[in-house]
């Protein structure tokens, strides 16, 4: 969506002057919504979520299957556009299978983590196939 969220997979580091590539590919742009998410996220949304979805099976397996599909379109977009990179750390730790969005690791381990809900809506927000619940709720809410 225009002027609400940004798709970057690459920052460029202005001390060490080289582009990083970056564990979460959607970013709220959005200062007004950014804030409204914050003042869920301070109600304790996030363990909510967390909860929620660590109870109910169907629910946790439908957000490991989003990791896993964040990690092959990451893969297809690094080893793509930008291969240049490949020799960096940081381009070798995005490949790493057990690292989903938004750098979230063991994913496929419960407690399921939320780390924030601007990631998860940023991404239901950015891609219609990462579409989400917490994206969902998180829109209702606010």
């Amino acid at each position: 969506m225009k002027d609400v969220v940004s798709s970057q997979i690459i920052q460029f580091d202005k001390k060490k002057k080289i582009w990083v590539p970056q564990p979460t590919r959607f970013w709220i742009l959005d200062k007004h919504l950014h804030k409204k998410i914050s003042k869920l996220e301070e109600k304790g949304l996030i363990k909510k979520f967390e909860e929620d979805v660590s109870k109910d099976e169907k629910l946790f397996m439908f957000f490991v299957k989003l990791h896993e599909k964040e990690i092959e379109v990451r893969k297809r977009i690094l080893e793509g556009r930008f291969k240049h990179l490949s020799k960096t750390k940081a381009f070798k730790v995005l490949l790493d299978k057990n690292i989903g969005i938004g750098g979230i690791r063991d994913f496929r381990d419960k407690p399921f983590k939320v780390k924030c809900l601007h990631l998860w809506t940023a991404y239901h927000l950015g891609d219609k196939q990462f579409k989400n619940p917490i994206g969902e709720e998180v829109l209702k809410n606010i």
